[in-house]
């Protein structure tokens, strides 16, 4: 086998952060229930996992900080020790060191023993520092007799002349537990610790299963070597996760006859035994890069497939349409199955909420009961990656602005516990993230009288704003209605970040609020980033796109059908005012016709603002590849990215909720 480790190292990280958050989960479950055996369990398999993983890989301090910490939750799964909140804050304490240590040992960089003896005297005071007994690993069964350890004919003169030069041959069988992670880096270690000693004639399951972990919990090998029963024993027992180690001497002196009788059915059918099922493996880590670069390839196609499309239009030959329809499923096809290998279940950012809402609502003096549901649900991972800051402030703001103290609580006739949902869902082709509290809600007196305190409205202003624009200036940036600034609030820092994050990926924040209820934060986002269904608009000689997620609907009105409401223009539609915005100018279009008798009126909403985008002729619904600005344009006010279209042309990506905001801006409300 190769002696590279340096492939196993992704693959010890991974399983590492699986393992640290199945330590998080079980403590926070420890400290509801102490007595759950079943929970002391998962939280001792994991400590003693990472160990055997850290020790296999060579990392010193990650084993001797898990092997302390394996100590102190053993004395606990005995009974020896209960589980306060002093020892449950420093086991997570411990938690927090060992993720550090990892994440340093990820860049190469661990750090010695030495920074963390304050740490280690700290589990030491709970359990005694005394090296614990080993259990020796010994037979589960011994294999009486060879029978079904035949020899191949190759292998018995091998076997013949290695005995007659003084060496002996073995059937060794090494069984690992149950719960082993990485087998094929057991396995490695124990060929390389044999193969010091000897030499491995034949593996059963052959290497190449063995590398891909294709067998069960067991496999043999047939072993050469002067050395004795107990230390082949003693070097196969040494590496972690093995159960039992069953060695037999080959014997030679009856093969003649099992070779006499082979060769008597050689003939004969080779017969399968079904009876033997192998655990598969059912999936493969990929490197994210890997996926990147396969759905950029898909966006070339995309954009290929758009190409041919328009050629077709212009010569319209039978036989291309055929096969471009042939190529257009073969694509979608494709693109379909790429999207799904990119989707993420939420789990990933979910799992790391209850440990901080635990810490934070200590910090604070509140009682909460934390809810997730829907963690399943699949998101991209480009949207994956940069959704775990918005709840982060979501969650702290529910917390310390919306969940009240105990006492506070029970003097409104509420239970002193408040409750924190996190849950997700989908709607249609989008992701619904909705962070709600039972807490005291919104006042929305105190938020007009900070905002005109801040000089962010007038009292006119202030008097005609509705529910939902009261709640939007909780998004204004340096808005904050906390009178104390302090770690978690009232810097004026939070709302403001979430919008901008959440609107940067596509997505739309609302907020609805029952004073003395609670308050509820609904995000929605786009299922993916990459490839969108887009009307196409045309401004003079300019393509444009809108994604079609953002348009509500198409009108096509007369100039004289324009109407004026203090000074804005405005249309009717289905007798509500919806306010005009003339993208030309506001783009600075070239070759705009500003003499349309007719003019295409396209229907969006951004930002919980709506608006008819004045422009001049449809372009018709395309899908498109999104491609990024780069960081030489950076991020431009009312434009989301770019797109190649089928001609060769770059057609710009336009941000609805950018593009009213910019005009509100340049014009003023436009409601």
């Amino acid at each position: 086998m190769t002696s590279d480790m340096s492939r196993y190292r992704e693959v010890f990280f991974a399983e590492a952060q699986e393992h640290l958050q199945a330590l998080n989960d079980g403590l926070l479950a420890l400290e509801k229930n102490p007595d759950n055996v079943d929970d002391i369990n998962v939280v001792f398999r994991a400590a003693h996992t990472i160990k055997g993983m850290a020790a296999t890989m060579g990392f010193n301090t990650i084993t001797v900080l898990t092997h302390h910490l394996e100590d102190v939750l053993d004395k606990v799964r005995a009974g020896a020790i209960k589980l306060s909140p002093e020892l449950s804050d420093l086991l997570f304490s411990s938690v927090d060191t060992l993720e550090g240590i990892l994440a340093e040992a990820q860049t190469d960089i661990e750090p010695p023993v030495e920074t963390i003896n304050g740490l280690l005297q700290e589990l030491d005071r709970y359990s005694s520092n005394e090296d614990q007994n080993k259990a020796m690993v010994t037979p589960k069964k011994e294999l009486k007799s060879t029978t079904n350890l035949e020899l191949k004919t190759y292998e018995t003169k091998v076997v013949s002349e290695a005995q007659a030069r003084g060496y002996q041959a073995y059937f060794v069988q090494v069984e690992l537990a149950p719960d082993c992670l990485m087998k094929a880096v057991r396995v490695f270690l124990i060929f390389q610790r044999l193969q010091a000693e000897g030499e491995i004639l034949r593996a059963e399951p052959p290497v190449e299963d063995l590398e891909e972990e294709k067998f069960d919990q067991s496999f043999r090998v047939l072993f050469v070597t002067k050395a004795n029963e107990e230390k082949i024993r003693s070097l196969v027992a040494k590496v972690s996760d093995v159960v039992t180690v069953d060695i037999v001497p080959v014997d030679i002196s009856n093969q003649e006859k099992v070779e006499a009788a082979t060769s008597q059915t050689a003939s004969m059918p080779a017969i399968t035994d079904h009876g033997h099922h192998q655990l598969t493996t059912q999936t493969v880590r990929i490197d994210i890069r890997r996926l990147d670069n396969l759905m950029n390839l898909v966006g070339e196609l995309v954009i290929i497939k758009t190409r041919l499309d328009q050629l077709l239009l212009t010569h319209g030959i039978s036989e291309i349409e055929e096969t471009l329809k042939s190529l257009s499923r073969v694509a979608g096809g494709l693109q379909d199955a790429v999207m799904k290998a990119r989707m993420v279940p939420l789990a990933q950012v979910f799992n790391r909420f209850p440990r901080m809402v635990r810490d934070l609502s200590r910090e604070l003096g509140r009682e909460v009961e934390f809810t997730i549901e829907g963690e399943e649900t699949e998101l991209d991972r480009s949207v994956i990656d940069e959704i775990g800051d918005p709840l982060v402030h979501l969650l702290r703001n529910a917390i310390d602005h919306g969940i009240e103290p105990p006492a506070e609580r029970q003097g409104k006739g509420k239970p002193a516990v408040g409750r924190v949902q996190l849950s997700a869902g989908y709607e249609g082709n989008h992701v619904l993230i909705m962070v709600a509290d039972d807490g005291e809600g919104i006042d929305q007196q105190r938020v007009l009288a900070r905002a005109q305190e801040k000089g962010l409205i007038t009292s006119e202003q202030a008097r005609r704003l509705t529910s939902d624009e009261i709640y939007r200036l909780l998004f204004l940036p340096g808005f904050s209605t906390s009178e104390i600034v302090s770690d978690v609030s009232g810097r004026g820092v939070g709302l403001d970040v979430v919008q901008n994050k959440i609107e940067s990926l596509g997505g739309t924040v609302e907020v609805s609020s029952i004073p003395g209820q609670g308050t509820r934060f609904s995000i929605r986002l786009p299922l993916t980033l990459a490839i969108i269904q887009a009307l196409m608009v045309e401004l003079g000689t300019e393509m444009y796109a809108l994604p079609l997620e953002s348009v509500e609907e198409i009108q096509v009105i007369e100039v004289q059908q324009i109407k004026k409401v203090r000074g804005r223009e405005v249309m009717m539609l289905r007798g509500e005012v919806v306010p005009l915005v003339r993208l030309a100018p506001l783009l600075n279009s070239q070759g705009a016709n500003l003499n349309l008798v007719e003019l295409p009126i396209v229907v969006v909403r951004g930002d919980g603002t709506r608006a008819g985008l004045v422009v001049d002729n449809l372009g018709g619904q395309r899908e498109i590849v999104i491609k990024s600005l780069g960081r030489f344009l950076g991020s431009l006010p009312g434009l989301g990215g770019a797109t190649i279209l089928g001609d060769g042309r770059v057609a710009l990506i336009l941000d609805p909720g950018g593009v009213l905001s910019l005009a509100e801006k340049r014009y003023g409300r436009l409601n």
